[in-house]
């Protein structure tokens, strides 16, 4: 049999390894994802008008009420990070994603877990890679 070519041992290599946490008792990998299944999930996530921190505002009540939209809001928010979850959790043996981000079953999944907060920074930072602790630096120097 030949040698793979290194495009093809390229092609075969896991996601890198950001990660490994404890979720209930049990460990999972967070890996990052390649450009295109970011991309992917992000286009998930805008179609569904989940984007975090980017749903539409609303008017606050009176008397300093909060916004009628804000646990519509909210709710959209944490799904929309509960999809980026599910992009990068892996089962540290199979080394196979655990979730689907376009599977909404999956999606409520994760938005109902117990240990979705617990997870979410580590989460972000895995999805977003360079770009999310380039953002955090931009925020810090200014």
């Amino acid at each position: 049999m030949e040698p793979l070519t290194l495009k093809q041992r390229l092609a075969q290599k896991n996601r890198k390894l950001v990660k490994t946490v404890e979720l209930d008792g049990d460990k999972v990998e967070l890996r990052r994802p390649s450009h295109k299944e970011r991309m992917a999930v992000l286009k998930l996530i805008e179609d569904a008008n989940e984007m975090p921190n980017k749903a539409p505002a609303t008017e606050a009540g009176q008397a300093g009420a909060p916004a009628a939209g804000n646990a519509a809001e909210t709710a959209a928010n944490l799904r929309g990070i509960s999809r980026m979850v599910a992009a990068v959790l892996y089962d540290p043996d199979s080394k196979l994603r655990l979730y689907d981000p376009a599977d909404q079953t999956d999606v409520d999944t994760i938005y109902g877990s117990a240990w979705l907060e617990d997870v979410t920074a580590d989460a972000q930072k895995a999805f977003l890679g360079v770009l999310k602790e380039s953002l955090e630096e931009a925020r810090g120097n200014s």
